[in-house]
């Protein structure tokens, strides 16, 4: 862990109800991190607002907007304390641009947390276009809380972990991931897989005469073998960790992780790789994992 990064855990809020779904799940971490949790509520602000002259009587008209977002995050606060009285919670109200908010609220924070990536409309809504954009530009972890399990895996105590998924390729990237993915799996006293798939594959699926002339052994080994040494330095350090490691060389990395996350309760990518396996399992892919996996996702920067 970097040692400037030692304040806090981010969650961004809005009026959605994942939204809560999201903030508990920040809750938990934050008190599993033994650190407090600062709850942004950023209220966009349509593009026609700043275009117009401000008077006084302009500014008052979010007022109302001002004090409903104040009840919202205070009935927030007030639920994440029945279950985690001890937790330090703060709150923050801006308005303007969700992402420069949220951006500027976690600087020097441990972790972002955040609702899923959603198709609507980008200015109403803190917890949509806001994450893909996070996602790709910020310097933290990022975990975007999301998956078709959400009700069923969320709305139980999140700290309940048993398995965490961690993409690797090589990459300096994948060691980043590798690092959180094992703290993250100690803490929480979940089974760790560490997952390696080898996009070359998609190269020569039109070519059925060059995929037979591929020595499939020789590709499985280097790939155990990238595997095996990426993990090898944080294994030493968290001994009892139980992991399982898992080449796939049938399917693309995307389509890896999707799969993997349908009995995952945490995948952790990185968001840049360009390690030994030359089509890599990350970069492109954390962002698409982080929009359409089925638990929610660590993406690490």
């Amino acid at each position: 862990m970097d040692a400037e990064r030692t304040g806090k855990v981010v969650v961004g809020f809005d009026e959605l109800e994942h939204s809560r779904q999201t903030v508990r799940w920040a809750a938990f971490e934050a008190a599993s991190r033994q650190r407090c949790l600062l709850i942004v509520r950023a209220v966009p602000v349509p593009l026609e607002q700043f275009t117009r002259i401000r008077l006084p009587s302009e500014a008052v008209e979010f007022e109302p907007l001002r004090t409903e977002s104040e009840n919202e995050l205070n009935s927030m606060v007030a639920e994440c304390h029945e279950e985690l009285p001890q937790l330090e919670i703060r709150t923050s109200i801006r308005m303007g641009h969700p992402a420069k908010i949220l951006g500027e609220a976690s600087e020097g924070a441990e972790l972002l947390v955040l609702g899923p990536p959603e198709q609507t409309q980008p200015w109403r809504v803190l917890l949509g276009s806001t994450s893909a954009e996070l996602v790709r530009t910020a310097d933290l972890p990022v975990v975007v809380v999301r998956g078709d399990r959400e009700n069923e895996r969320i709305t139980t105590t999140p700290t309940e972990f048993t398995r965490v998924v961690v993409g690797v390729d090589g990459s300096r990237g994948s060691e980043r991931a590798i690092e959180f993915a094992y703290e993250f799996a100690s803490r929480h006293g979940a089974e760790l897989v560490a997952l390696l798939a080898w996009n070359e594959i998609r190269k020569f699926a039109t070519s059925a005469i060059t995929r037979r002339k591929l020595n499939w052994e020789e590709v499985h080994q280097t790939c155990q073998r990238v595997l095996s040494e990426s993990v090898a330095g944080q294994h030493e350090k968290y001994p009892d960790i139980v992991l399982r490691s898992e080449v796939v060389t049938n399917e693309g990395a995307a389509d890896a992780l999707f799969s993997a996350s349908e009995q995952a309760d945490l995948l952790v990518v990185g968001s840049h790789g360009r390690g030994p396996i030359r089509s890599s399992l990350l970069g492109s892919v954390s962002h698409a994992v982080a929009h359409y996996a089925q638990c929610p996702v660590a993406v690490v920067h």
